[in-house]
């Protein structure tokens, strides 16, 4: 590692990222006494997670599915978060012309049992952090590099000014796998098959963005509508819209993915606000045009979206569960995670969860892994499969 670095010690367990999986790793290690840091790039906690307007509007994951996420609807749960079941009617608009008004549409069962978390998905991710020891999260904590040494690995990490030496006798990259490939340097370089595997796995909506218009009362539900549409002529802005409003309908919001593509929303991004009320106003009346716009944008995001994220936008969902990603390496002290390795529900909440699980079991106990020895096939006592 560079000269001038700060040394922090050894950890048993050193977690790269704060998203759902590594925060959720973190808590199922918490109880086996391992000494265990979190080390995060961002200035906060939870990922992709990003929820804005004092909890109102989620602009990155939205909702879990009871019906057939168990991990995302035990854990909620088990945190005690109320859960709020997506407005829907039956009904949403369908605008195929932009020279004609949207018309009415039946659309049975069209969010299928989704549910939000009231307050927005960042209370799940505060949530998780709160039940760890106080400085085990450590947040602006960048990593570089990592070398494979005898009986640990060193990690340098970028923290404000200078790189920070941290040694782990094992190390979770609990990132998205082209970023891991894309921003890391590795002393020995990792197999070839597993850097190719990497490449291949695209991150779950890493070039998407949203956009939402957050309002005093949700006039669309008095003019009858449910505040879905979809949107399917050439001059969209949005192609899908949905109602995003609190319990009974407060704080009343409005959010919907794009339809542009990274290349077309940068080239648009000064005329984007206006753009944006345009279409809120074209399907729900002129008062839609009068709201709060919040937006975001994440294949502008360089710790969400590598740049063949960027370059090849994934709209239909990959399939995931590549096991050369959940092979442990360098003797079983470097593991991969996030929810783009999980082999069910990969991009989703619910693969990280089922991510998070599957480390939790491939950690070696500190007695288990004395002076570089493998022991790659013992588990942490205690920690779920």
């Amino acid at each position: 590692m560079a000269s001038g670095t700060a040394e922090t010690g050894t950890l048993d367990v050193a977690i790269i990222g704060a998203g759902l999986c590594g925060l959720r790793l973190a808590t199922l290690l918490q109880p086996s006494g391992a000494r265990i840091g979190v080390f995060e790039a961002r200035a906060r906690s939870g990922g992709r997670v990003l929820t804005v307007a004092d909890g109102a509007i989620d602009l990155g994951p939205t909702w879990f599915w009871p019906r057939n996420q168990p991990r995302m609807t035990q854990l909620v749960a088990e945190l005690g978060l109320p859960g709020v079941l997506q407005h829907d009617d039956g009904r949403a608009l369908y605008h195929d012309r932009a020279d004609q008004p949207p018309r009415t549409v039946a659309a049975a069962d069209l969010h299928g049992g989704a549910q939000r978390i009231d307050g927005g998905m960042a209370r799940l991710a505060a949530a998780l952090a709160e039940r760890l020891p106080a400085g085990t999260v450590r947040l602006q904590h960048r990593l570089r590099a990592l070398a494979r040494r005898d009986d640990h690995v060193e990690l340098a990490i970028e923290c404000e000014a200078e790189t920070v030496a941290v040694r782990a006798r094992q190390v979770v990259l609990a990132l998205p796998p082209r970023l891991v490939d894309e921003t890391l340097r590795f002393t020995p370089a990792l197999p070839a098959p597993l850097c190719a595997a990497m490449r291949e796995t695209p991150t779950w909506m890493a070039s998407a963005a949203k956009a939402a218009m957050q309002y005093p009362a949700a006039f669309w539900r008095a003019a009858g509508h449910s505040g879905n549409a979809f949107i399917r002529h050439p001059q969209a802005v949005l192609c899908e819209i949905f109602d995003v409003c609190g319990p009974d309908g407060g704080p009343a919001a409005l959010a919907g993915f794009f339809d542009l593509d990274p290349a077309q929303r940068r080239l648009l991004a000064p005329h984007l606000p206006r753009l944006l009320r345009g279409q809120f106003a074209q399907l729900f009346g002129p008062a839609a045009a009068a709201g709060t716009l919040h937006q975001y944008d994440w294949a502008e995001d360089p710790l969400t979206c590598a740049a063949l994220d960027r370059d090849e936008p994934v709209t239909v969902h990959p399939l995931y569960g590549d096991a050369r990603l959940t092979a442990p390496q360098w003797d079983g002290r470097l593991l991969l995670g996030g929810s783009e390795t999980a082999a069910r529900s990969g991009g989703y909440l619910e693969g990280a969860l089922e991510a998070a699980a599957r480390l939790a079991g491939q950690i070696i106990p500190p007695a288990r892994f004395p002076n570089g020895a493998s022991g790659a096939r013992h588990v942490m006592t205690g920690m779920p499969a």
